[in-house]
């Protein structure tokens, strides 16, 4: 964790600023374009009853994706750990084609489950923003924000992770393969940080 002393300095979510990662092109759609939805998240919200708020778009992709993992038969992992042929035989007999949104988010945590990606690669993969905590003399906390010019800030970053570009097991094996922890700063995840009281 990064405690500079009294200096505040901005840290960037885990999102396509980092190392190389799977993009669409123009006009290419994405497994995740519901959640991406400007209009559909604005209906939403005008639909909810007075004095309710909507969760963030992440935390709505979090809801369904339980829900639908809740309907999934229990796949029962090879023992192995790491990048070994069991393992990636593994993933390419249950990822096929082009995945859904679940699908991506699924392979990415089954991955994390067998070793081939740390806790750290799945978060910059899912594009929780991760936050540097810098304390000022009086014991303040500066908690880092999405990218200002996020095409769709309200997002809250949820639009500039890099799994948002995945479409496929390969895609997700490329950007897992090309991720390195010392490539990304020391984060710590926001929850962590709310669950010690930092924040």
């Amino acid at each position: 964790m990064n405690i500079p002393g009294n200096r505040f300095s901005p840290a960037f979510p885990c999102s396509g600023t980092g190392p190389r990662q799977a993009t669409r092109g123009a006009g290419q759609a994405s497994a995740f374009d519901l959640y991406l939805d400007v209009e559909r998240q604005r209906q939403k919200m005008r639909e909810l009853p007075p004095g309710q708020t909507l969760d963030s778009v992440y935390m709505q992709f979090k809801d369904d994706y339980r829900a639908w993992k809740a309907r999934q038969p229990e796949a029962v992992l090879p023992g192995s750990q790491g990048w070994t042929e069991e393992n990636l035989a593994f993933l390419r007999e249950h990822y096929t084609g082009d995945l859904s949104a679940f699908e991506i988010y699924d392979a990415l945590n089954t991955m994390k489950e067998l070793g081939i990606l740390s806790e750290k690669g799945l978060r910059c993969a899912e594009g929780t923003t991760m936050i540097r905590l810098d304390m000022d003399l009086d014991g303040g906390v500066f908690q880092t924000s999405v990218d200002p010019d996020s095409k769709a800030a309200w997002l809250r970053g949820f639009d500039e992770a890099p799994m948002v570009g995945f479409r496929s097991l390969d895609d997700i094996l490329s950007w897992a393969k090309d991720f390195r922890e010392d490539d990304w700063p020391d984060f710590i995840t926001g929850a962590e940080a709310m669950a010690r009281g930092w924040i």
